[in-house]
C-alpha cells in the first residue's frame, strides 16, 4: 500500500475516532528504541491530536527513579570515570560484564589500582566471577540487607554525624526504625551470615571513598523501590554522597531534562489523557471499554515480547480494531499488526541522544546512509500525517526539531560558562556534558522540599507509602510453583533484538542441588510452567544460581519460547514498574 493511501486512511480513521470516542480511544505505545530524540515523534503527534492513552511508569527502571526522587529530589549519578577515585565499589544487582561493558572496563582499571570490588547478587554472574568477591543474597531481600547495614553502622558509631546533621532529614526516625533490623534478622531472610553483613557494613562505613552501582534488576520486585531507598539511606548516613569515588549510582539524568522542549510545548494541546501502569498492558486492553481502545500505535519497542503475561496481552490486543506498528523487522508485535510501516535505523537519520542509564554524554548521531527511496522514517511520517490532519507539531523538519531539543542545553552550558560558543553543528565534534555534574550532588543542593536528602519523605507519605524506607518480605511462592523465576538480560541481545534468528528453545539454569531434588538432569527438556502460560526449555546446571530459583534469559521470541509467557502482571511499590521477578514456575520433564 502506498504512503499516500496510508496517510488518507489514518487521517480519516483518527478523525472519526476522536469525534466518536475522544482522543483517549487511541493507544500510543512507544518506548525508547535506540534512545534518540526522534523517538518522541509519535507522542508529540498524539499530544497535538488532543491526547491519547499511554502507559505510566516503565518495564525496566522507574521504581528506582521514583525512589531517588523521594530521597534526593531526582536521580543523578557521577561521571562513569569517577569510579577510578573509589577505594571500594559495591556492584549491587548489576552485571556490567554482560550489560554494561564500559563500566566493566572501568571497574577492571579500578581494581588494578587497588580498589576493592564487591558484587551483591543472587547469581554468581560473570561480573561476580571476574572480581571474585561475591555475596549471594536471596532474591527480593536487598532492602533487608541495606537496612541491617544501617543498623550495624549506627551501632558501631560509623555514621557521619556532621554530614547527617547538615544534609540529611529523618536520621533519628531511621535509627529507631532499624533497631530490630539486626544482621541476625537479615541473615534469616537474606541467607547472608550476620557476621558477614556486619563486616560489610563496617568496611563500607570506614572506607573514605565508597561507591555503589545499582543495577536494573534489583528493583524488579514488588518491594523494589523501597530496596533502592534503603540503599540510598545507607549511603546518606555514612556520608558517601557528594564526594569523589562515592555516591549511589543508578541513573545519570544530567542532560536529559534539558532536551524535551518540543515535547513539553506539545502538551499544551492535550485535552484528554488516560494512563495505565506499564506492567498491565494486557489487562488494560482486555478490560477497557470507556472509551474502548479503537486504535493502537506501537513504535520503538516490542511489547509482545517484553510485556509481562503475554497471553493476556495477546488476548487484549485481539480486541483492538486497528493496530499500527513501526518496525525494522517482523517482530512478534509487528506480526499482529493490521498496518506495518517500515522504521528507519539509527544509521539512516540524524539524531541526538543521551542514554541516562550510565553516561552523561550527549551523543550526536550523524546520518551514515540514506534510507531506501521507498521508506519514510517515523519522524517524517508523523510530520506528514500531522499536515494531513491540519495539526501543528511545532517544527517543520528534522533539523528544526533537533535544534529546538538541543537549544536549552546549549544555552545552559553557555550561561554556566562550562562549554561556551557551541551551536548545533558543534555537537558533531564535541563530547557534550555538564562539568558541574561530574560528581553527583557535589554542591549538596538537593531539589527536595527540605533541600536535604530525605530519608523521611513527606512526599512518599502523601503518595500512600511509608515515609521511611522499609523492608517488606518478597512475594512468597504460590502453591504448585516452587521456583522463583529470574528473567535477566543476556550478552547476546539488547532486550529482544538478538534473539530474532534463534529457532532453538531457551535454557533454564538451575543449581545442581535444585535439579537433583526435582529429578532433573543436564540438557534434559522440560516444560516451564508459569502461572499463566508455559514454554519448553533445556536444563542447564550452574552452581552459581540461587537454590530453588529458575534463571532464564529474557528476549526470546515466541517461536523459541518467550519467557514473558510465564511472568505475571505485578507492579512495584513505587514508580509503576513491572515486578518481573515476583513470578514463579514449576518444571516438568518431557
Amino acid at each position: 500500500v502506498s504512503y499516500n493511501r496510508v496517510l488518507d486512511l489514518l487521517a480519516e480513521r483518527l478523525t472519526r475516532i476522536r469525534n466518536e470516542f475522544g482522543p483517549a480511544a487511541v493507544l500510543n505505545y512507544t518506548s525508547d528504541g535506540y534512545g534518540g530524540m526522534k523517538n518522541r515523534a509519535q507522542s508529540i503527534f498524539f499530544n497535538t491530536y488532543g491526547g491519547d492513552t499511554r502507559f505510566k511508569g516503565s518495564l525496566c527502571w522507574s521504581a528506582g527513579i521514583a525512589a531517588q526522587k523521594y530521597d534526593f529530589g531526582r536521580a543523578m549519578g557521577s561521571y562513569p570515570s569517577d569510579v577510578l577515585n573509589a577505594d571500594l565499589v559495591i556492584v549491587w544487582g548489576r552485571n556490567p560484564r554482560v550489560t554494561n561493558l564500559h563500566l566493566f572496563n572501568l571497574l577492571t582499571q579500578a581494581r588494578k589500582k587497588g580498589t576493592e570490588i564487591i558484587v551483591i547478587d543472587p547469581v554468581l554472574t560473570p561480573t561476580a566471577k571476574a572480581f571474585g568477591n561475591h555475596i549471594p543474597v536471596a532474591p527480593g531481600t536487598d532492602g533487608a540487607l541495606a537496612l541491617a547495614m544501617c543498623h550495624a553502622l549506627i551501632r558501631e558509631g560509623l555514621t557521619d554525624m556532621p554530614f547527617v546533621s547538615r544534609h540529611v532529614k529523618g536520621f533519628k526516625r531511621l535509627k529507631s526504625a532499624v533497631k530490630t533490623l539486626t544482621p541476625e534478622y537479615a541473615e534469616s531472610v537474606t541467607g547472608i551470615p550476620a557476621d558477614r553483613i556486619r563486616e560489610l557494613a563496617v568496611r563500607y562505613g570506614r572506607t573514605p571513598n565508597a561507591a555503589i552501582f545499582i543495577g536494573y534488576g534489583m528493583q524488579r520486585y514488588e518491594n523494589g523501590g523501597n530496596a533502592v531507598r534503603s540503599i540510598d539511606a545507607l549511603a546518606a548516613i555514612s556520608g558517601h554522597i557528594g564526594r569523589r569515588g562515592s555516591g549511589v549510582n543508578y541513573a545519570a539524568k544530567s542532560l536529559a531534562p534539558y532536551l524535551s522542549d518540543p515535547e513539553i510545548k506539545s502538551r499544551n494541546s492535550v485535552k484528554v489523557q488516560r494512563r495505565f501502569p506499564a506492567p498491565f498492558l494486557g489487562s488494560f486492553l482486555a478490560e477497557t471499554d470507556d472509551p474502548p481502545v479503537a486504535a493502537a500505535f506501537f513504535s520503538c519497542g516490542n511489547p509482545l515480547v517484553q510485556t509481562p503475561d503475554l497471553n493476556r496481552a495477546l488476548e487484549g490486543l485481539d480486541r483492538v480494531p486497528l493496530k499500527v506498528v513501526f518496525e525494522q523487522f517482523m517482530t512478534d508485535t509487528a506480526a499482529r499488526a493490521d498496518l506495518i510501516l517500515p522504521a528507519a535505523t539509527v544509521f539512516e537519520q540524524e539524531d541526538i541522544f543521551v542514554t541516562s542509564m550510565f553516561s552523561h554524554i550527549l551523543n550526536y548521531s550523524q546520518q551514515a546512509v540514506s534510507p531506501p527511496d521507498s521508506l519514510v522514517p517515523e519522524f517524517e511520517f508523523f510530520i506528514k500525517l500531522a499536515g494531513h490532519m491540519d495539526l501543528d507539531m511545532g517544527f517543520t523538519d528534522s533539523r528544526d526539531y533537533l535544534t529546538q531539543c538541543a537549544g536549552p542545553l546549549i544555552r545552559k552550558l553557555e550561561r554556566d560558562n562550562t562549554l561556551p560558543c557551541l551551536d548545533f553543528d558543534g555537537l558533531a565534534t564535541e563530547y557534550v556534558r555538564n562539568p558541574l555534574h561530574e560528581i553527583a550532588w557535589e554542591d549538596l543542593a538537593f531539589p527536595t522540599p527540605s533541600g536535604k536528602i530525605e530519608i523521611y519523605s513527606h512526599q512518599a507519605q502523601a503518595d500512600g507509602l511509608s515515609p521511611l524506607p522499609e523492608f517488606r518480605p518478597p512475594v512468597q511462592r504460590p502453591e504448585g510453583f516452587p521456583f522463583r523465576l529470574l528473567t535477566c538480560h543476556s550478552r547476546l541481545s539488547m532486550h529482544s533484538q538478538g534473539f530474532m534468528d534463534l529457532d532453538g528453545i531457551p535454557e533454564v539454569f538451575l543449581h545442581p542441588d535444585t535439579a537433583r531434588a526435582n529429578g532433573l538432569e543436564e540438557a534434559g527438556r522440560v516444560r516451564v510452567i508459569g502461572e499463566n502460560g508455559e514454554i519448553e526449555a533445556r536444563v542447564k546446571l550452574d552452581d552459581g544460581i540461587y537454590k530453588n530459583t529458575a534463571f532464564m534469559f529474557q528476549g526470546y521470541w515466541h517461536k523459541s519460547g518467550a519467557v514473558n509467557l510465564l511472568t505475571r502482571e505485578r507492579v512495584t511499590d513505587m514508580g509503576n514498574q513491572a515486578a518481573y521477578y515476583d513470578s514463579f514456575c514449576s518444571l516438568a520433564p518431557l
